[in-house]
């Protein structure tokens, strides 16, 4: 049985303030999304693509989501209490988002985004999450503190430090995450059409070969087979560093060849 104030909740809203690339937005039924739309009710959702990105504004001046490509984050809710208290769940399905919220001023107001490993907090601060296409979700504190909760454990992050969670897992501990975005390759074999690497990154960060996602493992390690074009699109392709911050570093394939 809700309780009175729960009763009288009003919605409250996420409104488009940049766009670039596609983005579509879901409100039955789905849409491009263009400056100005409000999502404001449960299940509405953004989307983005390949080399596309949105920014949300937060209703009330409660903060900002910048939403980065290959990224779907859908309302599960968004309301408002008649104390002025704001009620925030969002979920994030894939990709990365990077948000900044003000300080709270009711003790009511909350801010949660969910995915299926877990869940991030926050009372006021600038963080990032990241959820690789594997399930792995990473949470990046930039200022002020956010708690990380999976399997009924939580871990408070400071500034300057994130956890991944697996699903079914519980949260690592904090350790700093990386703002250099270093990338070490170990070995680079061309086999006809396709390209065998391996290497390490920062265990809290994103690796993209030509913008395919590659799996990376809790001490950082990857190996990926990816399939190319033609010896002669070498040149053209990249590999991608990201941290849950959304900070990316770009590294010329053939960097790694000499």
């Amino acid at each position: 049985m809700p309780t009175i104030a729960e009763s009288q909740l009003a919605n409250g809203w996420m409104e488009i303030q940049q766009t670039s690339g596609k983005v579509t937005i879901t409100q039955s039924p789905p849409r491009p999304a263009k400056v100005g739309d409000r999502l404001n009710k449960p299940g509405d959702t953004i989307e983005t693509a390949r080399s596309s990105m949105a920014l949300l504004r937060l209703d009330s001046g409660m903060g900002s989501i910048q939403v980065a490509e290959n990224t779907k984050l859908r309302i599960q809710k968004l309301k408002k209490l008649l104390d002025g208290s704001r009620i925030t769940t969002l979920a994030i399905e894939k990709g990365q988002v990077r948000t900044k919220v003000r300080r709270f001023t009711s003790p009511r107001s909350s801010l949660q985004i969910v995915s299926p490993a877990g869940i991030a907090a926050v009372r006021g601060t600038e963080y990032g999450i990241s959820v690789s296409d594997d399930g792995r979700m990473v949470i990046a504190t930039e200022s002020g503190l956010v708690a990380a909760t999976a399997q009924g454990e939580t871990v408070e992050l400071s500034t300057g430090f994130g956890s991944r969670i697996r699903e079914g897992e519980k949260p690592s501990p904090p350790q700093k995450f990386d703002k250099l975005l270093k990338l070490d390759v170990y070995d680079i074999e061309i086999n006809d059409s396709q390209l065998h690497i391996n290497g390490t990154i920062h265990p809290l960060n994103t690796l993209a070969i030509a913008g395919v996602e590659v799996p990376v493992e809790d001490d950082g390690s990857f190996e990926a087979l990816v399939e190319i074009p033609s010896l002669k699109s070498l040149s053209q392709i990249s590999i991608a560093v990201r941290n849950p911050l959304g900070e990316e570093k770009a590294y010329p394939l053939l960097a790694g060849l000499r």
